[in-house]
């Protein structure tokens, strides 16, 4: 089970590295709020929810990042902060976020698994697909388990990281 699992996991990351050039842009965007005046706001959803304390207050976390908790924080955000949204899939609360900030003409990016019933994904500046869509393990009763939706984030997450960790570095140098 265990070469299934590694096999696995090795094409969920190559998908996410065929992704390199959004993720960079993505990183680049929220950068931008960082090194600004801003901050990076975060709001997860689903399973995703465990790993938003560590993207705002671990201690590998984005800098100058919050947490946005319910949907009236949208209210407070300026035009100086960008917003992370980060969900397994493109929920009816996930796309009413979007919406919103959207109509706030506010900047953000969505880390999700694409929306293959309304192609939401498809409209969005900003798109990184989580690539979990599903269960990757066979079981002896031909059902699937482990559905590594944490794993491909912590990926996705830990190369952002060291992207806005370079953009940081390269601006200190210039100055």
């Amino acid at each position: 089970m265990l070469k299934i699992f590694n096999t696995q996991l090795n094409g969920i990351f190559s998908k996410i590295d065929a992704q390199i050039e959004e993720i960079e842009i993505a990183s680049q965007l929220l950068m931008q709020a960082a090194n600004g005046e801003g901050k990076i706001r975060i709001k997860t959803f689903d399973e995703i929810n465990h790993f938003q304390t560590f993207m705002t207050d671990g201690n590998e976390s984005f800098p100058h990042a919050e947490t946005l908790n319910t949907i009236d924080d949208i209210e407070k955000i300026d035009s100086t902060d960008r917003v992370l949204l980060a969900g397994t899939s493109f929920t009816e609360e996930l796309n009413e976020w979007i919406t919103k900030l959207n109509d706030h003409d506010i900047d953000f990016v969505v880390i999700a698994n694409k929306d293959k019933d309304n192609k939401t994904h498809e409209s969005l500046m900003h798109y990184i697909d989580l690539s979990t869509p599903r269960a990757i393990i066979p079981t002896a009763d031909y059902s699937k388990i482990i559905t590594p939706h944490l794993m491909a984030l912590n990926y996705i997450y830990y190369i952002m990281f060291a992207e806005m960790h370079e953009i940081t570095q390269d601006l200190n140098e210039e100055i």
